[in-house]
């Protein structure tokens, strides 16, 4: 790379586009605030990017796009996800006979296109843009931004002087909600409209609707952690959650018992379902929504987070014929994403796959998919029995609660079909132990266990305002860490921005904890070992732990030992 700039550094000043003098002030901007040296050139005024990205095309070869004038279809931007393209400045363009043209401001290096090949199997070719152009395009396709404030909508509230009642908007018969076009709704139905269309601009997974005492609190989990959003007055609480409910087809007059239902969303031609829960608590109906889109999720391993050796001890388990496959972790760790990305891989088209789902939070194409109904005895194993009888080859049970669920489950791996569950534990070893808790036979669970994964997701950090910190001695004790292990690494944080609301990180990715079982591992189940046994095992077999792997993810600069910390805590 360093040659590469080298070359760069000479073309400019041999085409006079810049003289030795500038070069040297780039260079020291660019070493002093950690950014490129085209960026650099621009800071100080001695280029514009529209003139970089012509140069780069000269030099290299690279047709130049304008992305403004250029339509890209919803399917095209599906292709990447925005917690890649935003990470490396990237926006696809278009795919022809296999091949996807990806917009860029600078032309990469040959191990960033062998990088995506591997990742999104398939070729790939760049066109030149600017970066204001990228971003543009950025938030064009990936973060449309309501236009409607909470604030304008309380003005209005306040206007009136009379808000909605909830008999008022039980006329409003409208099961299927469409987050954009709302003018011509009531303001308590455009604001409710409103929270759900700012949290899904927002990438939040769950929206919660809070009862205080003296007000009523809107938050978004975001990243795995709630951020507040808006505060409403105390007087709208009952017109809101009315409106809420009357969407989830809820019955609006039971205040008293907890309830669920779901709403149908349309967000910018994207399907999206929101679960929605409500619990009665001392100053009124606590709502949390979770949103999920309904379409087939384009979810793939390879960017998942692994490491190297972890993706190919994974891919090499998933793709046994026979077996049980665990991921471990608490609610919200990302355990259903990778049970979904697994069985995308193992959907070639050869294979039958079905899942029982409580409730089924995506819909996955050429997979027959069943949901638990408890009300009619349509239990989990129910359907792992009824499942037997129709020649699946793989099996996805959403969790293993309970004995009658393992043992059916373990009774499918035995007879020659691969299953793939969830469990709830906080490491890897500790599944072993709680299988057998649960009354399971030993060796039963050593013959047909193929490995346990646990896992967490740590914030990733802002790459719009990443910059290095330094720790102390005491910092890292503080964590957990070793001092003379980490001193020769450097680390970054994100100081915080517009992009990243403040706070520093931006999007998440997955830490592993992957146990392989293997014939020592196997007689240590039989034998009923301590979890503490099993662990050392393991990681003599190669095991890294939750932390070992968030360490290794925040010396790449992907991650902050302070987020490792959170997620994984300290180690016994």
């Amino acid at each position: 790379m360093k040659n590469v700039l080298y070359k760069i550094e000479h073309a400019l000043l041999n085409k006079g586009l810049i003289n030795k003098e500038q070069l040297d002030k780039a260079k020291g901007v660019q070493v002093k605030e950690h950014i490129r040296l085209e960026d650099a050139l621009v800071k100080l005024g001695f280029l514009t990017y529209s003139e970089i990205v012509q140069f780069f095309s000269s030099q290299y070869d690279l047709p130049v796009i304008d992305l403004d004038k250029t339509n890209i279809s919803p399917e095209i931007i599906n292709l990447i996800p925005l917690q890649f393209v935003k990470k490396h400045h990237i926006v696809p363009v278009s795919k022809d006979n296999g091949v996807i043209t990806i917009a860029v401001s600078s032309p990469p290096d040959l191990g960033f296109i062998d990088n995506l090949r591997f990742m999104f199997n398939a070729d790939f070719k760049c066109v030149l843009a600017t970066p204001e152009n990228i971003k543009r395009a950025i938030n064009k396709y990936y973060e449309s931004e309501p236009t409607e404030t909470v604030d304008t909508l309380l003005k209005e509230l306040k206007v009136r002087q009379s808000p909605a009642t909830a008999a008022e908007i039980e006329q409003t018969e409208k099961p299927q909600v469409e987050a954009k076009g709302m003018e011509d709704e009531g303001p308590i139905i455009q604001l409710v409209a409103l929270i759900i269309n700012k949290a899904i601009a927002s990438r939040a997974s769950d929206i919660h609707v809070e009862p205080l005492s003296n007000r009523l609190r809107v938050r978004y989990r975001i990243d795995g952690v709630c951020q507040e959003a808006d505060v409403l007055p105390k007087q709208l609480q009952d017109s809101v959650i009315s409106r809420i409910k009357i969407l989830a087809n809820i019955d609006i007059s039971e205040k008293r018992r907890p309830q669920d239902g779901r709403i149908g969303i349309n967000y910018q031609g994207k399907d999206l379902d929101i679960r929605v829960s409500c619990l009665p608590s001392i100053y009124g109906e606590s709502i949390v929504m979770r949103l999920l889109e309904k379409s087939t999720i384009l979810m793939n391993l390879k960017y998942l987070g692994f490491c190297e050796n972890d993706y190919k001890r994974f891919h090499s388990i998933i793709k046994k014929p026979n077996g049980i496959l665990l991921i471990t972790g608490p609610t919200g760790s990302g355990k259903t994403t990778t049970l979904y990305a697994a069985i995308n891989e193992l959907n070639t088209g050869d294979t039958k796959i079905i899942t029982a789902e409580d409730p089924v939070e995506y819909t996955l194409r050429g997979i027959n998919q069943c949901e638990v109904n408890d009300k009619i005895g349509f239990n989990f194993p129910a359907i792992l029995r009824t499942m037997l009888r129709q020649d699946p080859n793989i099996i996805l049970v959403g969790e293993i609660r309970d004995a009658e669920t393992a043992d059916t489950a373990i009774a499918a791996a035995l007879t020659g079909h691969l299953v793939l569950s969830t469990l709830h534990t906080n490491d890897a070893p500790s599944a072993v132990t709680r299988l057998i808790d649960m009354g399971i036979k030993s060796f039963l669970i050593s013959t047909s266990l193929q490995g346990i994964m646990a896992q967490r997701l740590v914030r990733t950090i802002c790459t719009n305002c990443k910059e290095p910190i330094k720790y102390t001695p005491e910092q890292l004790l503080e964590m957990g860490f070793e001092i003379d292990a980490l001193k020769d690494f450097s680390f970054y944080k994100g100081k915080g921005c517009k992009k990243c609301n403040n706070i520093g990180y931006h999007g998440r990715i997955g830490i592993y904890e992957l146990l392989e079982m293997n014939e020592t591992l196997r007689d240590m189940t039989y034998r009923m070992a301590a979890t503490g046994e099993i662990r050392k095992a393991a990681k003599t077999s190669g095991m890294t732990s939750l932390k070992e792997d968030g360490l290794r993810k925040a010396v790449d600069g992907t991650t902050t030992l302070e987020e490792v910390f959170r997620v994984t805590g300290i180690e016994e």
